[in-house]
């Protein structure tokens, strides 16, 4: 005989995953291994070998699966010195007039075994060639021609691979597997292969990516558009306050100009005057109003700055024509805090509802505009040192306080009013930061 494969003292293949089994033993085990044969007995090409899968127990050999000398064929061996001791396994395609199936190279096959230990007896063995291995597949419903079955020592220690024999014989054993089941031996499909899994994780992962991609796209382009929304918005805001200011604001300040008696040398009527005089007034609060339209229409002024300082014009131009004096209490620096349109209108109508509730009502000689930011609030004073009234009572001014709570709800701002009868009066205004911010 001539040594066809040695590999030595060998390697464990299975990594320690099937334990020794000895004549005590009550496991069942499950094998599967692919064989492909290197030469073709069939054409008697080959000098006698020996190749299988066998199991080994304190260096002595016990039973195998595999290919005989005597054979020259698939079968069993249930016994190591027994050289006819082999039994058939059994072939799908049987070859007559001979009882087995000749080994044919190069057309690989699976052999499945099912080891079953018995205490204190041999082990019993049932072994398929090519069985069904799809999923689905069990032991009992293999096609009777291809299982053989026989009792063998099969207490083990080590599983040797075996190839022994002429020159050019033996087996190449591949995907070898170990279980306690039949459905441990079933070929699984691909989706339940790792790669599969490690395919589909990949690809999640770039349509995850690709997701987050687009939404960060999608939602800088609608920031974009955004933006250029609002930059067109504050165009178009400067050009109507800019407008208004040039062609409205003009011809109100003429009307005003021509309806001045001064303008006038002869004599007019008393009737005509008070036209006149009428006219003028008419014109110049309506210039007022103008400017404060213009004010609160661009864009330019939406911060609290802006704000501040129309607040300090609009109080200082409103005493002007008047014997009250203006004590202001507005920082002169104030943080960059940007203001909507619609929270600095409301602000200032508020304002100034006060302001001209103190000059017609209080019978002050003092009016303060006070203004502090801190927290999430940001709070203005208007208070006079006038004669107070009992706000249960304030039916002079009820429809303004009304009008000055509605605006203030509307930012989600509130107002507190504190007065008495001799104590003057003080109204503070409280405009949350929230809303302090830019909505063109």
């Amino acid at each position: 005989m001539m040594l066809v494969c040695d590999n030595g003292e060998g390697q464990d293949i299975l990594h320690g995953a099937i334990q020794p089994q000895g004549s005590n033993s009550t496991t069942t085990l499950y094998f599967r291994f692919r064989v492909d044969p290197i030469s073709d007995s069939a054409s008697k090409s080959i000098a006698d070998f020996e190749a299988g899968f066998m199991f080994f127990y304190n260096g002595e050999e016990h039973m195998a699966i595999g290919s005989t000398r005597v054979a020259w064929a698939y079968c069993a061996w249930p016994v190591s010195k027994t050289e006819k001791g082999f039994q058939d396994l059994n072939s799908a395609r049987p070859d007559p007039p001979y009882r087995w199936e000749y080994i044919r190279a190069n057309e690989p096959l699976y052999i499945a075994v099912k080891v079953q230990y018995v205490p204190s007896h041999e082990a019993h063995i049932t072994a398929w060639l090519s069985p069904d291995l799809a999923q689905g597949a069990t032991e009992v419903n293999q096609p009777t021609n291809i299982v053989t079955q026989f009792d063998a020592n099969a207490t083990f220690d080590q599983i040797h691979l075996i190839h022994r024999g002429g020159v050019g014989g033996g087996w190449r054993f591949s995907q070898m597997i170990a279980g306690t089941s039949f459905e441990d031996l079933l070929f699984r499909h691909f989706w339940q292969e790792w790669w599969f899994f490690a395919i589909c994780g990949t690809v999640m992962l770039a349509v995850v990516a690709g997701m987050v991609r687009l939404f960060e796209r999608r939602r800088a382009l609608v920031q974009i558009q955004r933006l250029e929304k609002e930059r067109a918005v504050a165009a178009e805001r400067t050009r109507i306050a800019q407008d208004i200011h040039d062609e409205v604001g003009v011809s109100l300040t003429k009307i005003s100009k021509l309806s001045d008696l001064k303008e006038f040398n002869g004599n007019v009527s008393e009737a005509d005057a008070a036209a006149r005089r009428t006219i003028a007034a008419t014109a110049r609060d309506t210039i007022r109003a103008m400017d404060e339209i213009v004010w609160a229409i661009n864009p330019e002024n939406d911060t609290l700055k802006e704000m501040a300082d129309y607040l300090v014009y609009f109080t200082k131009d409103l005493l002007r024509s008047t014997t009250i004096s203006c004590k202001l209490e507005v920082p002169l620096s104030l943080p960059d805090i940007p203001v909507a349109t619609e929270v600095r209108h409301s602000v200032l109508m508020a304002v100034k509802e006060a302001l001209n509730n103190a000059v017609k009502h209080s019978a002050s000689n003092e009016i303060q505009l006070g203004l502090e930011v801190g927290g999430n609030w940001i709070s203005i004073v208007v208070a006079d040192n006038g004669k107070g009234f009992n706000l249960d009572q304030a039916s002079e001014v009820g429809n303004g306080l009304e009008n000055i709570h509605k605006r203030m709800s509307g930012i989600g701002g509130r107002v507190e009013f504190t007065t008495e009868p001799g104590q003057g009066t003080s109204v503070k205004f409280h405009v949350p930061i929230g809303t302090v911010k830019s909505i063109l």
